[in-house]
C-alpha cells in the first residue's frame, strides 16, 4: 500500500512446483479466470479518457448468479463525495493547484450483446449492479460490455495527474469479490488501501499522444504509432488489478533479476542505477525467501503521488516527493514486497490491512538482513519502530486520554496516523515478537508455507496463523489475538 516511510526517516500442485524448481505456468493457472479486455483512449491535453471494458466473467462461486456488482472507484473523486480520498491534513499536498474533481460516467452496459438495466448503490454510487438476462450457473461465464468515460482530477493520487505524470489506477469497473453468498461492496476510505479483488486475466489497449511513454502492469505485447497517436497493448495473466502511468518525461533503465526483466521509469533521478538495483535486489531476495516471482516483468515507476508509494501487480508507484535516496530505495523495497503480500497472496485490505501491510513492512526488514550492502541494521530499525510507536501512544494518550491500539478495519480508525502506527509500526513489532518466539528458520518456513498454500487466491488471518503454527508446531491463536485485539502493552 501507500508506503508511509515509518522507518526512521490445490496443495499437491504447489508441492510439485516447489520441488521441481520450475516457475508456475500462468497460462494454465489462468484458464478458468475472468478476462478483462480494456481499451482506453487518453487525451493528455484535457486529461479525459474514453474507455470500454469487454469482460468475460467466469462464475467461480458455488451459487447461481442473477446479477454482478462492480466497484466504480473513480466516483469517490467526484465533487460532493463525503468519503474523502485523502485526509484533510494533506489536502494541500494532494491538490497543489487547488481542489479538483473527477467526472466519471458509465455510458452503456450490455450483457451478451443486449442492453440491460443497472442500479447504482453504495456510498457515492460507487457500486454498479448489473442485472443478467439469464442466470449463470457455477463454472459458466457471461460476456459484459461497459462503456465508460472520465475526466481526471488534478490530484497527486492513484487516480489523477500532476506536473509530471498521469496516474490511471483503479480507473475501470472491477468486479466485487463474491464470497459467503454476496458481493463485497465496501467503499472508499482515505486510510490505507480500500481494495479487495480476485485474480483475473487482462488485455489492455492504450491510445495516447505519440510522445508519451506508457508504463503498465504486465507485458508490453505491442506498440505502434500512426500519425500523432501511439497504441500500446499490455497482457497480464493471473493478476488482481491493473494500473497505468503515462508521461512525456520518462526515461527508462532496465536490468534482469534472474529471468525477470525489471524496468525503471523515471525523471530527475541522479541515482537511477541505485534505484533500479534496489528493485532487482528485492525481487531476488523475496523470491528466495518466500517463493518465486512468477511473472516475466516488473516495473518501478517514479510518479506524482502524495504518499511514499503504491503497489499494483507487476508495477509499483514511487513518489517523486521523496528526496532522500535511502528513503526512496526503502519505499521501492517495501512496494516490491507487496508483489508477494497483496499481489500473489491477496487479502481483504479493507477489513484486515495488517495482513498485507504489516507483513510487507516486516519483509522489508528481512530484506536488509539479507543485503548487508544497504548498511541498515535490523536492531537499529527495530529500536526506531519501538521508540516511534511508544512516543505516538504517549502523545495520543496525553491529548485524548485513551487510544484503541487494536489492529482493525481501515474505516474504524479516526485518523490516518492512528491507522499507520497500529498497522505498520505495531505490525512490525508483532512480527518481530513472533520471530523471537519461534526463531528465524521456523518464521521463514511459516512465510513460505503461507505463500505456497495461498498464492493466486485470497487469504484470511486464520490462514496466516495456521501456516506459522504448522511451521513452528506451536499454538499461536492467543499470541495473535493479544496483538490484534490491543491487549499487548509495548514499553
Amino acid at each position: 500500500m501507500k508506503k508511509f516511510c515509518v522507518s526512521l526517516f490445490a496443495i499437491l500442485m504447489v508441492f510439485c512446483c516447489c520441488a521441481c524448481g520450475k516457475k508456475d505456468n500462468l497460462d494454465e493457472i489462468g484458464q478458468n479466470l475472468s478476462l478483462y479486455n480494456i481499451s482506453v483512449d487518453v487525451d493528455v491535453e484535457t486529461k479525459s479518457v474514453m474507455g470500454n471494458l469487454n469482460l468475460n466473467y467466469v462464475n467461480n462461486s458455488d451459487d447461481v448468479l442473477k446479477n454482478i456488482k462492480f466497484h466504480l472507484y473513480p466516483q469517490f473523486f467526484e465533487e460532493g463525495n463525503t468519503d474523502k480520498v485523502v485526509a484533510s491534513t494533506i489536502l494541500n499536498d494532494a491538490y497543489p493547484n487547488g481542489m479538483s474533481y473527477a467526472k466519471f460516467d458509465v455510458d452503456g452496459v450490455q450483457v451478451s450483446g443486449q442492453d440491460v438495466s443497472v442500479i447504482y448503490s453504495g456510498d457515492c454510487d460507487g457500486i454498479l449492479d448489473v442485472s443478467l438476462p439469464a442466470s449463470i450457473l457455477p463454472s459458466d461465464s457471461v460476456d459484459i460490455s461497459i462503456d465508460f468515460s472520465f475526466i481526471l482530477p488534478n490530484c497527486e493520487h492513484r487516480f489523477g495527474y500532476g506536473d509530471n505524470t498521469i496516474n490511471l489506477a483503479n480507473f475501470y469497473p472491477i468486479i466485487c469479490v463474491y464470497e459467503n453468498g454476496e458481493f463485497d461492496t465496501s467503499g472508499y476510505n482515505s486510510n490505507g488501501d480500500p481494495f479487495y479483488s480476485d485474480m483475473a486475466n487482462y488485455v489492455v489497449n492504450v491510445g495516447v499522444n505519440r510522445d508519451y511513454v506508457v508504463a503498465g502492469s504486465g507485458v508490453r505485447a505491442n506498440e505502434s504509432i500512426v500519425d500523432d497517436r501511439k497504441q500500446v497493448t499490455f497482457n497480464a495473466n493471473v493478476v488482481r488489478d491493473f494500473a497505468l502511468v503515462i508521461s512525456n518525461k520518462f526515461e527508462i533503465k532496465s536490468t534482469k533479476a534472474d529471468d525477470v526483466t525489471i524496468e525503471y521509469y523515471y525523471f530527475d533521478d541522479a541515482n537511477a542505477d541505485q534505484s533500479l538495483r534496489a528493485g532487482a535486489d528485492a525481487i531476488k531476495t523475496f523470491s528466495n525467501l518466500f517463493g518465486d516471482y512468477p511473472y516475466s516483468t516488473f516495473s518501478i515507476v517514479k510518479t506524482d503521488f502524495i504518499y511514499g508509494g503504491m503497489e499494483y501487480p507487476n508495477l509499483v508507484m514511487i513518489s517523486a516527493d521523496i528526496e532522500n535516496q535511502d528513503d526512496y530505495m526503502n519505499v521501492i523495497i517495501h512496494e516490491t514486497a507487496h508483489q508477494w503480500w497483496y499481489g500473489l497472496v491477496g487479502n481483504d485490505e479493507y477489513r484486515y490491512p495488517w495482513l498485507d501491510e504489516a507483513l510487507t513492512e516486516y519483509s522489508t526488514l528481512l530484506f536488509y538482513d539479507n543485503n548487508e550492502g544497504y548498511n541498515l541494521s535490523h536492531s537499529e530499525m527495530l529500536n526506531a519502530y519501538k521508540s516511534n510507536y511508544t512516543l505516538f501512544i504517549t502523545v495520543y494518550q496525553d491529548v485524548l486520554g485513551d487510544i484503541d491500539t487494536s489492529m482493525r478495519a481501515i474505516d474504524e480508525y479516526d485518523t490516518e496516523p492512528e491507522y499507520t502506527y497500529c498497522t505498520y509500526v505495531k505490525g512490525v513489532l508483532m512480527y518481530e515478537s513472533l520471530y523471537q518466539l519461534i526463531g528465524k528458520d521456523k518464521f521463514v518456513d511459516g512465510l513460505k508455507e503461507y505463500f505456497n498454500l495461498n498464492k493466486y487466491s485470497n487469504a484470511t488471518p486464520d490462514a496466516l496463523i495456521s501456516a506459522f503454527e504448522s511451521a513452528s508446531k506451536t499454538e499461536l491463536d492467543s499470541f495473535f489475538d493479544s496483538w490484534i485485539s490491543g491487549k499487548v502493552v509495548i514499553r
